[in-house]
């Protein structure tokens, strides 16, 4: 059987950063975040013995193929499909590994952890292993950070796996506890009929952005810890204002999680974001860069009666609109029919062109 796994992005509202070390740990952090329904999908078949091991990403129409996962390690494409596939599948099998994503890469809406959170999902299916949604987004997040070295926290992990609205609160010396916010029906329909995700168009990388932001952390006086600080409370006053319903605090804390992360560092900036928010000023009562800022997806929140408005303006600038539609069921993960030799051989032969 093939396994098969869903993972949604996030957006982060409030709180982005204060999950990373040194702050997170130092000082504790707090961030809200939801999933939204963009997701990133996984597909693990074990194969025949001695087939080998086959990698495919179809939205970088790159793939790497290798005899053993021995041999993978001679490869440098696919990083991060291989260092799932070193770490969870045993040193003697063979497996096919497919993915592919809703969003684009650089989105700012943790594509890379729904990603992980997604392939963890798959090739527990193909084994018939069981983790749940917590472990999984750990040991994804661990693989990210301790495997390949990638810097940052663990919120888009988390978010990937959890679904819904979370405060997640991290605490000083260590550790998180997720809270789900309780959130009125009509609450959450007025948060997704008002809240627009814009894409410029302009990606950003967010590992030099986190070492730009570490670098500044370490300075004494550091505007860095301030701008944390701030961020960290702006998520708490967040969660607060949605489980009351204050939608408008919810808009205020939006736009001045925002400043913030322009405060930690000048390569969170965003000269396209900038144009944009000028554009549609008037007609937002908030809006944010999402994830680590630099470019990618934009968070908005809508005056009543301007959403058809502020769409029509973010076009006219050629950005693109998409609606937010939480998702609450997290990480899902199903057992499908298996590809069949034909389909094996086509991702086989198209990794190999890829090279």
């Amino acid at each position: 059987m093939r396994g098969c796994a869903r993972a949604p992005v996030r957006v982060d509202p409030a709180g982005g950063g204060t999950d990373a070390p040194p702050f997170c740990i130092e000082h504790g952090g707090a961030v809200v975040n939801f999933a939204v329904q963009r997701h990133a999908y996984a597909f693990a078949q074990r194969l025949t013995p001695g087939s080998g091991i086959v990698l495919y990403s179809t939205d970088l129409q790159c793939g790497v193929t290798a005899s053993s996962i021995v041999e993978l390690a001679n490869e440098n494409r696919l990083e991060f499909l291989q260092a799932f596939v070193n770490r969870l599948v045993p040193a003697d099998e063979s497996l096919l590994l497919v993915t592919e994503t809703d969003v684009p890469p650089g989105s700012g809406l943790g594509g890379s952890g729904a990603l992980g959170v997604a392939i963890v999902a798959a090739i527990d299916q193909a084994y018939s292993r069981s983790r749940s949604p917590l472990e999984t987004a750990a040991l994804s997040n661990e693989i990210e950070r301790k495997d390949l070295g990638y810097p940052g926290g663990d919120q888009d992990s988390l978010g990937a796996a959890l679904g819904g609205v979370n405060l997640l609160e991290y605490h000083c010396g260590g550790g998180m506890t997720p809270h789900k916010l309780n959130l009125s029906d009509s609450t959450l329909r007025s948060l997704e009929h008002s809240s627009l995700l814009v894409y410029s168009g302009a990606a950003h990388v967010s590992g030099s952005i986190h070492e730009d932001i570490k670098r500044s952390y370490a300075l004494e006086d550091s505007p860095t810890v301030k701008a944390m600080i701030s961020l960290r409370e702006q998520a708490q006053a967040m969660a607060r204002a949605l489980e009351s319903g204050n939608l408008s605090g919810y808009a205020n804390a939006l736009s001045e999680s925002c400043r913030q992360l322009y405060n930690l560092h000048e390569s969170c900036d965003s000269a396209a974001h900038r144009q944009f928010f000028q554009a549609i000023d008037d007609t937002i009562l908030g809006g944010k860069t999402c994830g680590a800022g630099g470019g990618g997806f934009m968070l908005l929140y809508a005056k009543p009666g301007r959403r058809g408005e502020c769409i029509r303006r973010i076009e006219q600038l050629g950005g693109l609109v998409w609606p937010v539609t939480i998702d609450f069921s997290g990480v899902t993960s199903w057992q499908d029919l298996p590809f069949q030799p034909e389909e094996i051989e086509r991702f086989r032969q198209l990794a190999d062109d890829s090279a």
